[in-house]
């Protein structure tokens, strides 16, 4: 069968399916500004058995991020239970038509059919994962980035600094997304897609007060006055 063209615009939705057994907690920033180059992650589930205390630290990240936590319980004599989840799901999405694209995440070998399946219906498919995850799974997927290269995330670092640098790929996104070609971009603009990537994002994580400090912060941005609102009301990239 001859693979379709893979659908790649700004509007692609994408739905991001994360093997909670096989992925780092640290990792889900990343995976963001990652499947965010492609399009709109709109379905944000992350599987596993969060009955185990191993998966504790996956809750406030995925909170921070809007993940839906799906449980997959490994009932007695059962093996891969998330795994089969996690696949159900997918092809609940894949035969829905609600999104135009899928990262898997995980290293796992076991989902290089369920891309292959993905592939062939001539959607996006992204990979996430280490350095082993197994060539057959890798080819599968038109994307594929590896979690190792990705800059951790510590559990108790929690500077500003350290936070803007983890999303200034995502506020960048928020910006492109708002500005529609324009060169200058209201704050409330920016701030309605931001939701949309982390809705429950807070100014003060930041270290700033208000959203204007923050992008002027990144270093690349500057405030410009707008009608009669006064300084501060929209930015732009810096002349």
């Amino acid at each position: 069968m001859t693979d379709k063209k893979p659908i790649r615009q700004e509007q692609t939705n994408i739905a991001v399916l994360i093997d909670g057994d096989n992925m780092s907690a640290d990792k889900l920033g990343d995976i963001i500004s990652f499947v965010s180059i492609y399009g709109n992650p709109i379905v944000r589930r992350i599987y596993a058995d969060w009955t185990k205390p191993a998966m504790m630290r996956w809750k406030e990240e995925a909170k921070v991020y809007s993940f839906r936590l799906v449980e997959a319980l490994s009932y007695v004599g059962v093996k891969n239970t998330t795994d089969m989840t996690l696949v159900i799901d997918a092809m609940d999405l894949l035969h829905g038509k609600t999104v135009q694209g899928f990262c898997i995440v995980s290293s796992d070998s076991d989902y290089t059919l369920l891309a292959q399946r993905i592939r062939e219906e001539g959607l996006l498919v992204l990979g996430y994962g280490e350095h082993k995850t197994p060539v057959a799974l890798r080819n599968s997927c038109h994307d594929f980035r590896f979690s190792d290269k990705a800059e951790p995330i510590l559990p108790n670092n929690n500077t500003p600094e350290y936070f803007i640098e983890r999303d200034c790929s995502l506020f960048d996104k928020a910006f492109e997304v708002a500005r529609k070609g324009e060169d200058t971009v209201t704050l409330s603009l920016i701030g309605g897609e931001l939701k949309k990537l982390m809705p429950k994002y807070k100014i003060k994580r930041y270290g700033c007060k208000t959203l204007g400090q923050l992008y002027v912060k990144l270093g690349k941005y500057e405030l410009v006055k707008v009608g009669d609102k006064g300084m501060g009301s929209a930015i732009r990239i810096k002349q």
